[in-house]
């Protein structure tokens, strides 16, 4: 069992772009649907089958109370059973919308929230669509061998969900990322359990193919990542008064605890953004190695000021003129090793 989380980044910016309204997004999954079967009645959610296009597209977009404009508005997930899976249930697609809300059960429980409290997909607002055929693409083994063109029906069962999920429950109270901090959401552990949960609904034994392998990470760039990482913080203390700058080999030891991982060039990254800001820098080596701020008990009232009085000034700043960062967390883009490419 194959299930994804859709980076708008690298699987597609304008399909699955996320930070407005969804119609982009549902355009291409009813334009894929109208291909295949002619309808358009192709959605449905936690109770309910045959939902149109408009219906979908007003609950997700009028589900965003509390969302700033450059946040993502909802979330694309991919659910692909192996042609063997497939098979195994008859490509049935009453049992794949029955696994389907099963999937959004482990995806709203594996949210860690405060004191412990658990979701159920009832607290989610989300939409699924399944789709038939996928086509070959440019960068296939098969396009590349010749043996096959772009845009050609691949051959055999290629059955797939499309789900679209809001990134606020629906009561508007709780903001849901997928993608964020692992801590709050662990997106390897539920994607093992959405595998889990296909072998215990319908008395399947998985194919290794078929199982979810921790992908290893390349420990042969890390010296090249000690070195930019160095650079980043020599480039950081420049910015900041004397009394407030980083040890650089400090902070390489961090990266080296976390393992070079996203949440350790997040709070880098925040660490830059605050500093170029003007800002002094709250705890750092705490940020670094937790992913999270720890805020003193008492702040002076010199320190609240100046940040009501930034606060203020970049309320006067017109939007165009207030500088934007890259999303580049010090890593290659591109898609991971391993992955499978399906849309």
């Amino acid at each position: 069992m194959y299930v994804k989380l859709v980076n708008p980044k690298i699987h597609g910016k304008t399909a699955y772009n996320n930070k407005g309204s969804c119609q982009q997004t549902l355009n291409y999954l009813i334009h894929e649907a109208k291909r295949e079967a002619g309808e358009y009645d192709i959605f449905f959610d936690q109770t309910k089958d045959n939902l149109r296009l408009e219906i979908v597209r007003n609950a997700i977009d009028n589900n965003v109370k509390g969302l700033r404009s450059h946040q993502e508005k909802f979330f694309s997930l991919i659910i692909a059973p192996s042609e063997t899976e497939l098979r195994h249930i008859k490509n049935s697609d009453q049992l794949l919308r029955n696994y389907t809300r099963q999937v959004m059960e482990l995806y709203a429980s594996n949210f860690n929230l405060k004191e412990g409290r658990r979701l159920q997909s009832k607290n989610l607002l989300w939409f699924a669509a399944i789709h038939l055929e996928r086509e070959y693409r440019g960068n296939d083994s098969e396009v590349l061998a010749g043996n096959a063109r772009v845009g050609e029906r691949r051959p055999g069962l290629q059955t797939h969900l499309h789900v679209i999920v809001s990134a606020r429950d629906r009561e508007q109270k709780i903001t849901l990322n997928p993608g964020g901090r692992r801590g709050r959401f662990n997106l390897m552990n539920w994607q093992t359990a959405c595998g889990r949960q296909f072998e215990n609904q319908f008395n399947y034994s998985a194919l290794e193919t078929e199982k979810l392998r921790p992908r290893q990470r390349d420990s042969s760039r890390d010296a090249a990542r000690a070195k930019r990482i160095g650079e980043r913080v020599e480039a950081l203390n420049l910015l900041l008064p004397k009394s407030s700058r980083l040890d650089g080999e400090q902070v390489k030891q961090i990266a080296v605890s976390r393992q070079y991982d996203k949440t350790f060039y997040r709070s880098l990254k925040h660490l830059e953004e605050v500093a170029r800001e003007g800002l002094p820098l709250q705890n750092p080596y705490h940020l670094l190695r937790t992913g999270r701020e720890k805020v003193a008990q008492q702040t002076s009232s010199r320190l609240q000021a100046r940040h009501l009085l930034h606060a203020f000034r970049m309320a006067l700043q017109p939007r165009e003129d207030r500088s934007s960062h890259t999303e580049d967390i010090g890593e290659r883009k591109g898609k991971r090793k391993g992955e499978i490419e399906i849309e």
